[in-house]
């Protein structure tokens, strides 16, 4: 009787388990389980653009930097487009619920951000909003970020091109001043060393001119005095 109580229970634990496995699972922005299983199987792009993204994000929000905020919020939903665009619209659905997940467990700090800023409250919702589920089209995904969104990330990406391609200028000009000045100052050195040479050549020759007048004075000399002149 025992063995068959055991085995009622365990047949009972199978079912109830068999329904939990069937059932949608939610997460953040109300994903199916199709979709959950998509983070778990994120692809490699997808997982460094969220992880560098948020990475950004964070200390935008460490340092309560609202522009970098809103920059980097944008540009989370302009990497969902791209993705979906280039027809990688499950690695998309993937991102898109790591950076929802993301910014549901660090919704305090955006507000404390946020206040005031209607823009970084409307892309917050932007993210919370982009489509996850098994049925979403490419088409659908790429037109879940508007235009705005992307204008703002754009002239985000500008301005950081400007910054690096200035940084580099500035680099390479600095190379090259101490390019010069490491030439320039060889040649001070091989001018010195060539005027130390002259001056000592023209030392030594002097040097020999003196003596050479001094003993022709000197056998002129004698000569007169055995002259008795």
């Amino acid at each position: 009787m025992k063995k068959v109580v055991l085995m009622a229970i365990a047949a009972f634990a199978l079912v109830m388990a068999s329904c939990n496995g069937n059932k949608t699972k939610t997460v953040a922005g109300g994903a199916d389980s199709d979709s959950v299983a998509a983070v778990d199987t994120m692809a490699p792009e997808a997982q460094a653009a969220a992880d560098s993204l948020t990475s950004v994000l964070t200390n935008g929000l460490q340092a309560k930097d609202a522009k970098a905020v809103t920059t980097t919020l944008a540009t989370l939903q302009t990497k969902y487009a791209e993705l979906a665009k280039a027809g990688k619209v499950e690695e998309a659905k993937a991102y898109a619920l790591k950076i929802q997940e993301f910014v549901n467990k660090h919704a305090d700090e955006i507000n404390n951000v946020a206040t005031g800023n209607t823009t970084i409250a409307s892309l917050v919702e932007g993210i919370k909003n982009l489509p996850t589920s098994a049925e979403t089209t490419a088409e659908e995904a790429v037109s879940a970020v508007k235009s705005d969104v992307q204008t703002i990330a754009g002239a985000a990406k500008s301005s950081a091109e400007a910054t690096a391609k200035g940084a580099a200028e500035a680099a390479k000009t600095a190379a090259e001043n101490k390019a010069n000045e490491a030439v320039s100052n060889a040649q001070n050195k091989a001018n010195e060393a060539v005027n130390k040479a002259n001056q000592k050549a023209n030392d030594a020759i002097n040097k020999a001119n003196k003596k050479a007048n001094e003993a022709v004075n000197n056998a002129t000399n004698k000569a007169l005095k055995g002259l008795g002149l």
